[in-house]
């Protein structure tokens, strides 16, 4: 399937390989003087209708004769639409040339690739259809060939573009493959000094699996002394790497450094190069500048081709609609706005999305750009200054026009205004910013991502199974119907607890007699328990009023594994991150702590397990940190007693049911991030992090003890840091474990440290869920010893926190992010000052 256009070629009839070319109309403008202030000057094309071709040169039909078909291009896929196909036809002026409008040219091959391949800024062009009709005929043959089954563009020429099937975003399915390969080696560049030289260069090779040989013949035909450029790390733009480094193994890749460092080594393993902005590279003699244009992520790039003055923009634009900013991998709206100035300064002839078709009205472009985000961005603070509260209120209202399967992508940007207002202090008073950051991850926001997985499904069943699905739904209400209908007939004490929200405090002793398991399962209560337990001293047990109590240990621990396991909660919970402060002393750091958790009271909870020489000491009333100590006992490094202190710290935050994230921090440790960020980073992540990895070495194999065995054998034996974040069911696990905790502490003795070994070896034992097998806490073990190195105020510097901020890749969520980790340690105590001065700018710290 395909729309098709006509092309008019008009000769003249007075001999000569001339042609007539007709000046474009420039797209309408914006009415509003900042943006039409922008021109891009005119186009000259065939145009794509004999009428209106003719009318343009003041010609009508019978001036015409000798029409024959010409040509048929189809085009490539480039989406979101079917393909334009092109019938080109040929005429022949009848009465000799005529005095024609200027608008219009006689132009032969050679002076349109004058236009063409020797640009000068802000300079007449020469449009797409001239190039395919007549332009690339007339080129010398290329030594590269673009694989039959592939359909592409050259344009303009010697920038040829291969859309190819990826796993990108709706609209879109597929990423445009641009690829350099000079005819022949030429002169162009001028001089100067290039960070790279080549023979060719593919920018952004992004296809799915199922199009990897095609992409593997790319390369083939290609010279050996191949660059390849990367944009940004996201998927659809990487996913091609590994063919290239299969089939040319002298390749070398150039990109930002955020971008290398979020791209997996499975994926590119060979040379690479960091770029950052202003570098030229050489590629058969013609030059290309690379362009920092940062607002899709931190580390997105943008390419100038010299000689034809177009400009390869990644996602920065699409050839329909917005394109999303990354906020997990830096992208904001601020940095967006000036690359987006950079580019129009640039004046290009053409812009080279990565999705989409090429646009050869750049400036209009980008105007249209800046002014939808504006609009878009008046039209969320109206939202909001209308009772919009939650990010699916404003989604709701903003995109209410448009079809809810792209609401969730749509809820990204919507992010990154709010955030936009917010820094601009624009933001109505009563707009809680907590409440909008909370309701991210409520039910409601989930309920809604379902409602449009269920329309987009509605959609493309289609009418004639509508009857089928709509079958299914009342069959499944019927029986969600009748299982609460036979309970109430069961038993009444159901009934009541079923249709009232009120407390329900009936004992539940005549349940046992009906199905013990089940009931105590619905409230997830021991069976050992000595006595029944009522429903609303279950809700009262909700974060307790005060940490301190007379629990034994494993009075805590039996205390802390009746946590439910009910997902839906009996009344309004906010999910929370349990920060837990393992210390050896005071918290030096205490004043960087107070202005990370200033301003998300509701979001979090502390816990202190602290030295008992210090049992007297209590921060101010006024600090977050005041009566949140724990009762504490004596922990030693590598002893049985650190595991304890560790367990206690957990059980403890497992009696408050909000907390849903357990993170154990030390007194050494500071976060890298401001609180919004981290809290979104852990209730959205749906792994743990804790470290474990089998370590073959004397220091990790080299532990473990026979004696136990069988319980722990040598291939279940782990290795990991003491410092971890889990999810709320692993805690649980933790603290309820009663059968590897003694075999560790019997017979892990130093040189066996249990800090070291029995968490991950539990978590590898009993496999506790989803666990990424790292730790979120950076140490820093460059200098050995047996200890990380301690860093001092004469260390502290942006730099240095920016390097461990995105100075690593790893993946989160099954996509790879510049996010690792997010508290390191070792900070000394003076290191305060410098940290407070640093960290509010740098972080986003409420001052």
């Amino acid at each position: 399937m395909a729309a098709h256009t006509l092309a008019v070629i008009l000769r003249s009839s007075s001999g000569g390989p001339r042609f007539l070319l007709a000046r474009q109309r420039r797209p309408p403008e914006f009415g509003d003087e900042e943006y039409d202030s922008y021109v891009d000057l005119g186009r000259f094309d065939v145009d794509s209708a004999v009428v209106e071709g003719l009318g343009l040169v003041g010609l009508e039909v019978p001036d015409v004769g000798e029409w024959r078909f010409f040509k048929y291009v189809e085009e490539a896929e480039f989406g979101p639409g079917l393909p334009v196909n092109t019938v080109f036809i040929e005429g022949k002026l009848i009465a000799g040339d005529c005095n024609l409008p200027e608008s219009c040219k006689w132009m032969s091959i050679e002076s349109c690739l004058d236009w063409l391949v020797d640009v000068k800024p802000s300079s007449d062009r020469v449009g797409p259809l001239t190039v395919l009709g007549l332009i690339n005929d007339s080129m010398p043959p290329s030594k590269f060939k673009v694989p039959s089954t592939l359909l592409y563009q050259e344009y303009p020429p010697g920038v040829v573009i291969v859309p190819m099937g990826s796993r990108t975003a709706k609209p879109f399915h597929t990423t445009n493959l641009v690829v350099f390969a000079p005819r022949s080696s030429s002169d162009e560049s001028g001089e100067g000094s290039f960070i790279m030289s080549g023979d060719a260069l593919i920018v952004d090779p992004g296809c799915r699996s199922q199009h990897h040989e095609e992409l593997g013949k790319i390369v083939a035909a290609l010279p050996r002394k191949l660059i390849v450029f990367v944009t940004h790390h996201h998927h659809d733009h990487i996913e091609g790497l590994s063919v290239i480094q299969r089939c040319n193994s002298d390749a070398t890749l150039l990109a930002h450094k955020n971008t290398i460092s979020r791209i997996q080594k499975d994926v590119w393993s060979l040379g690479s190069t960091p770029v950052s902005g202003a570098e030229d590279i050489c590629i058969g003699g013609q030059r290309l500048t690379i362009i920092f244009a940062p607002g899709h992520t931190d580390g997105h790039m943008a390419l100038l081709h010299s000689s034809t003055h177009s400009l390869i923009v990644g996602d920065h634009c699409l050839g329909q609609g917005s394109s999303i900013l990354d906020v997990t991998s830096g992208g904001n709206i601020i940095d967006y706005y000036q690359s987006t100035y950079k580019f129009m300064e640039l004046t290009p002839h053409a812009l080279i999305p990565m999705h989409g078709r090429v646009n050869l009205w750049p400036k209009h472009m980008l105007c249209g750009y800046l002014k939808n985000r504006r609009k878009r961005e008046e039209t969320i603070l109206k939202a909001i200054e209308g009772g919009a509260q939650t990010l699916f209120d404003i989604v709701a209202n903003v995109y209410s026009g448009v079809d809810r399967s792209f609401w969730l992508i749509a809820s990204y940007n919507v992010r990154v205004h709010v955030d936009h207002l917010a820094q601009q202090d624009k933001l109505p008073k009563e707009f809680s910013s907590q409440k909008f950051e909370k309701k991210l991850n409520t039910t409601e926001m989930k309920r809604s991502k379902i409602t449009m997985c269920v329309e987009e499904l509605t959609v493309r069943i289609g009418r004639d199974r509508s009857f089928h699905v709509t079958t299914t739904i009342i069959f499944f209400l019927s029986m969600a119907f009748f299982t609460i209908a036979f309970g109430m007939y069961i038993h009444d004490d159901v009934k009541r607890l079923v249709i009232s929200d009120e407390s329900y405090s009936t004992q539940l002793t005549p349940l046992l007699t009906l199905a013990p398991t089940q009931v105590f399962s619905l409230f997830n209560l021991s069976l050992a328990a000595s006595s029944p337990i009522p429903f609303e001293r279950a809700i009262d047990r909700v974060g307790p009023k005060t940490l301190w109590h007379s629990m034994s240990d494993e009075e805590l621990a039996w205390q802390a594994s009746m946590v439910p396991r009910i997902l839906e909660y009996p009344y309004d919970r906010t999910p929370k991150v349990a920060f837990m402060f393992l210390s050896r002393g005071r918290l030096p750091l205490a004043p960087l702590w107070e202005r990370f958790f200033k301003g998300h009271e509701d979001l979090y909870s502390i816990y202190l397990h602290m030295s008992v020489d210090l049992s007297n000491d209590e921060m101010p009333e006024t600090s977050v940190f005041y009566k949140r100590r724990i009762p504490s006992k004596p922990a030693q490094w590598g002893k049985a007693s650190m595991i304890d202190a560790e367990r206690r710290l957990l059980a403890n935050a497992l009696l408050d049911f909000s907390n849903e994230r357990f993170v154990l921090l030390s007194e050494t440790c500071i976060p890298l991030f401001n609180f919004t960020t981290v809290y979104s980073y852990l209730i959205n992540s749906n792994q743990s992090f804790l470290d474990s990895f089998d370590d073959p070495r004397p220091v990790g194999r080299g532990r473990y003890n026979k004696r136990m065995w069988p319980t722990v054998s040598l291939s279940k034996w782990r290795k990991g840091s003491q410092w971890f974040e889990v999810q709320c069911r692993v805690a649980v696990e933790i603290v309820s474990d009663v059968t590897y905790y003694p075999v560790f502490r019997d017979h892990c003795k130093p040189p066996c440290y249990m800090d070291e070994h029995y968490l991950p070896t539990l978590v590898t034992k009993v496999r506790l869920g989803a666990n990424l097998n790292r730790s979120i806490t950076w140490v820093d073990w460059s200098r050995g010893g047996p200890h990380p190195t301690t860093f001092t105020r004469a260390d502290m510097s942006r730099v240095v926190l920016n390097r461990i901020r995105h100075g690593f890749n790893c993946t989160y969520n099954g996509i790879a992010t510049s996010i690792c980790f997010l508290f390191p340690r070792k900070f000394h105590p003076n290191t305060l000052q410098p940290l407070l001065k640093i960290a509010p700018p740098l972080l986003g710290f409420i001052p």
